[in-house]
Parts: C-alpha cells; structure tokens; sequence
C-alpha cells in the first residue's frame, strides 16, 4: 500500500480475497519447531544408563543412589541421583523396594570427626548346623572400614579382650573412643584396662538406645543378609572363607550410603576428597558436552525453520 497508495479494500478487492479471510491469515499461528532444552539428557546417556541397570543381576539389584555413583565412578553415564531415578523409573527398573520408616530414634548425635575417632565393636551368634560360634569385629565409625574380625568358638571376656588387644597392636598409636554394649565382656574390669592402658575412651551404649552401636549393628544385618544366608556353609572353616571373601568386598568394593556412597577403603585412606571432586568435574563435563550437543540440535531445527 505505501507504494501503490492505494487503499486496503482496493487491494483486497484486485486479488479477491475477502476483509474476514485476511483476518483469519492473521490470526493463525505458524508452527514452530520444539527446541531442545539445552540440559535434556541425552538419548545415548538413558541407553548407557539402561544397558547397565541390565547387565547383570547385582547391579539390578542396588538402590539408585549407589548404582548413580558406581557409574561415574566407571566412567559409564555421568548423570545426578535425581535424573537416574527418572530414567530408572520410566523404564520400571528401580529394582528393590524403599522400606518404610521403623520407627527408630535418631542416630548417635556425637559423630566421628576422622578415621580411628570412634570404633564399634559387637559380636553377633553364627549358627552352624545348630552349633554356636561368635563373630567379633571392630568397625572404625568414620570410614565404615572392617578393621579386624575373629569368629570364635566362644565369646568368654578372655577372648573378647585378647581380640581387643590384638587389634589395637595393629594400629599402634591411635586413641580410639571404643563403643560397644553393655555385655558382661565388656564391661569386665580387665577390658576397661585394656582401654586404659591404651588411651582409648570407653563408650557403652546407652540403656534402650541401640543406635549409639547403630552402625555395628548395621554390619551384622549386612554380614547376615549378604554373606552368611544366601551361602550357608556348612562348618567351620567355611563360614570363615565366606566371612573373609565378604569383609574384602565390603571394605574395597562396596559403596556405602553412610559416606556418601564411597568405598570404606577410600576413605579410611583419605582418598574420599579427591574421589568426590573426580565426580562433580565428570559431571560438569557431562553437562557442558551435554549442553553443546542440544545446542547443536537446536541450531539445525532452527535453521530448518522457513525464512
């Protein structure tokens, strides 16, 4: 119109288009391509992620918080706890259920500063063929690494204190708090003196509060659910082969939901700062690669767009 200087309606009336048509033109919406959202997991990533929910029957099994972890750590998919348990979820492979609250009291308040503050210790029953033997163990509360362990053929105070003594003399130096309950071998006169002698600080556990030992009572449920029940050996020296094969996978391959799903040998060798800044730099690459290639995307959907 501004070079013809004609009027609209003279326009509209040449090329027969009426005055409501061209309202409706106006009015319609060009469709526009979806863009990308730039942090949008990747297609490859949910595959990687899927492939080794499947692989085999272990991984399958752990919870989504540690199976996120164990691969970064692997260098399979670099994702947050929240995006794998999306993709876990929409794939109907969360694997194994959330228990609900039990009801316990809240966990010891006065938590280990470094690796040898606090120790616990517990001995739990071991039956076999219907006879009795004792697992003893010392759990170090900081790293949740085994430090040592004995399965006895009794549970007498002389031999709850010489595994005591002898597991000091393997980390000679260190002045742990020691905590334990309040069974008659260890509240003995001699083991006090042991800690004495030792510089350690005895802890029992206070009276109807079981979580003050909570984690040593956590590794007999462990030891119990994943070692000595699906195995059932049948003597002895079986029952020990079992219990050392599983203290070494719980000490050097286990990731524990306690330290932030490290490994207790990481820990207990101060590796755990560096592992943890390994992982966010994984997965702030994974999020700029990630952002680069939806980018990409979106640059050639956009270009595709009519002039």
């Amino acid at each position: 119109m501004k070079r013809t200087g004609w009027r609209k309606q003279h326009i509209l009336r040449l090329l027969g288009i009426s005055a409501s048509q061209l309202s409706r033109w106006s009015q319609e919406r060009v469709d526009r391509i979806r863009q990308v959202f730039p942090m949008h997991i990747l297609e490859e990533e949910i595959q990687k992620v899927i492939v080794y929910r499947t692989s085999a029957e272990h991984v399958r099994s752990l919870g989504y918080r540690k199976f996120t972890w164990q691969m970064v750590d692997e260098n399979i998919a670099y994702l947050s706890e929240s995006a794998v348990y999306r993709v876990l979820r929409a794939h109907r492979l969360l694997g194994r259920v959330f228990k609900a609250h039990d009801g316990a009291l809240k966990e010891y308040e006065r938590k280990p500063l470094y690796v040898h503050h606090h120790w616990h210790t517990d001995i739990a029953y071991v039956i076999i063929r219907g006879v009795h033997y004792y697992l003893i163990f010392m759990l170090d509360g900081y790293s949740r690494y085994l430090l040592s362990w004995e399965l006895m053929t009794d549970m007498s105070k002389l031999s709850v204190e010489l595994f005591i003594q002898r597991t000091l003399d393997c980390y000679p130096g260190v002045k742990p708090m020691v905590i334990h309950d309040n069974g008659s071998q260890f509240v003995s006169h001699d083991f006090k003196k042991i800690l004495f002698v030792n510089n350690c600080i005895d802890i029992p556990t206070r009276l109807k509060h079981p979580e003050t030992n909570g984690k040593a009572e956590r590794f007999v449920g462990l030891i119990r659910d994943e070692a000595l029940r699906p195995n059932s050996p049948t003597y002895f020296a079986e029952a020990e082969r079992v219990i050392r094969d599983y203290v070494y996978e719980y000490n050097n391959n286990r990731y524990h939901a306690g330290i932030k799903y490290l490994k207790p040998v990481d820990v207990f060798n101060g590796r755990e700062k560096v592992i943890l800044d390994e992982r966010k730099r994984k997965l702030q690459n994974a999020r700029l690669e990630r952002i680069r290639i939806n980018t990409s995307r979106n640059q050639i959907l956009l270009g595709e767009l009519p002039a």
